[in-house]
């Protein structure tokens, strides 16, 4: 088999396993991501993160963000709200095999 084919096929194994992202929230001005696909934007007032099934939109003052794992994020700063918006979820439905 073709490494390329082999590598192609992990990637969608792996897609389909991960079907959801988690995301806790504490009361101290933190929030942790887990399996953030990808940043989308990152200002000081703003951080958009794209999900598994949705974009999440972070807003808030003196925003701040860390890797602390594979695909995992930390958020610091003064957080106003947490939007989601699943018109930016993706469709493995639609993949070949």
């Amino acid at each position: 088999m073709n490494v390329n084919k082999l590598a192609l096929k992990y990637d969608k194994l792996k897609n389909m396993t991960r079907r959801h992202s988690f995301i806790y929230i504490s009361d101290d001005g933190c929030v942790n991501v887990e399996y953030c696909h990808k940043v989308l934007k990152f200002e000081k007032e703003q951080i958009i993160l794209q999900l598994a099934k949705s974009e999440v939109k972070i807003i808030g003052l003196e925003l701040r963000m860390e890797n602390y794992g594979y695909k995992n994020v930390r958020i610091y700063g003064k957080i106003h709200s947490i939007q989601f918006d699943e018109s930016g979820r993706e469709d493995n439905s639609s993949e070949e095999e």
